[in-house]
């Protein structure tokens, strides 16, 4: 009796670290499939610092938005081009 229920109790604390382990797993590989989406999809934007460490840009930086929109402008003259 002893060796099953020693059995029963190994299982269920294996099951659940596993489902603890697996659960923050996905939960991380969702939130960076999600952010890289909207980094190529140039919803968010971002830079590469010296370590190659990426970094998201905060939406009130100013020098960044007037560098997209400058972007914007030229990209636009050269289609009408």
């Amino acid at each position: 009796m002893y060796e099953t229920w020693h059995m029963v109790v190994a299982y269920t604390a294996g099951t659940a670290a596993g489902i603890g382990i697996f659960h923050q797993w996905v939960k991380e590989r969702i939130i960076t499939m999600t952010i890289d989406s909207l980094v190529d999809q140039e919803y968010v934007r971002s830079y590469e610092d010296e370590d190659g460490i990426t970094h998201l840009r905060q939406w009130h930086d100013f020098d960044d938005i007037i560098e997209l929109l400058e972007e914007r402008i030229r990209d636009e003259k050269d289609d009408s081009a």
